[in-house]
């Protein structure tokens, strides 16, 4: 599948949505994956994600921002130039610095928060945590997760942010609920096989 899918630049078919699916994973501004979506856009073709799909949804602030307009359950945020209060997940706003931190206790956040502000030059987005939260990770494909757990949050990711792979940070607090926090790669040559057989149910490679 992974050769079929280099052959076709990582760009499927989707019936059930009726449009194109930009299938590399990694979204980050200026990866090949993003000409690739600037390519379809320029020719009219309709493909997902968009450029500015890629952008908001890669954006900590903005992507917590459209979950929350979309009536998704996130953390409690807000956005600093270095001062925050653990515990807390900190992620850099500047869209060059991909690495985030959870910190749990006092202590150092003045030294975190020069790293990532690289010298209160770029603003940070701080998530509240609460006492007995957990910070998990699951993996999202074309709105489905192999946990049923997570099956709610992962359609989310593709209806409203039009993600198709996806790396999805949750919050889960000690009565369950879970919130959604972030999301981040998930590379299409680093899915597992359940997940590749899931895919190909869903996608054609005919461009």
């Amino acid at each position: 599948m992974i050769k079929t899918a280099r052959e076709h630049d990582y760009v499927g078919w989707f019936e059930l949505g009726n449009c194109y699916l930009n299938l590399w994973g990694d979204y980050d501004y200026l990866e090949h994956s993003y000409y690739v979506s600037q390519e379809y856009e320029n020719s009219g073709a309709h493909l997902l994600p968009t450029c500015k799909e890629m952008l908001d949804a890669y954006i900590p602030p903005i992507f917590l921002e459209k979950a929350q307009r979309a009536k998704i359950a996130v953390p409690e945020h807000y956005i600093s130039n270095g001062y925050f209060e653990p515990p807390v997940i900190v992620d850099p706003v500047n869209p060059f610095m991909i690495k985030s931190r959870t910190v749990l206790k006092p202590g150092r956040e003045q030294a975190i928060a020069k790293s990532m502000t690289r010298n209160y030059t770029y603003a940070i987005c701080c998530q509240k945590l609460n006492a007995g939260d957990e910070v998990i990770k699951f993996r999202s494909v074309l709105g489905w997760s192999t946990s049923p757990m997570y099956r709610g949050l992962s359609k989310y990711v593709m209806e409203v942010f039009h993600i198709p792979l996806a790396t999805v940070r949750v919050v889960v607090q000690k009565d369950g609920k879970l919130l959604l926090s972030d999301i981040s790669p998930l590379e299409f040559n680093d899915l597992r096989p359940s997940e590749y057989e899931y895919l190909e149910g869903q996608i054609s490679w005919a461009k």
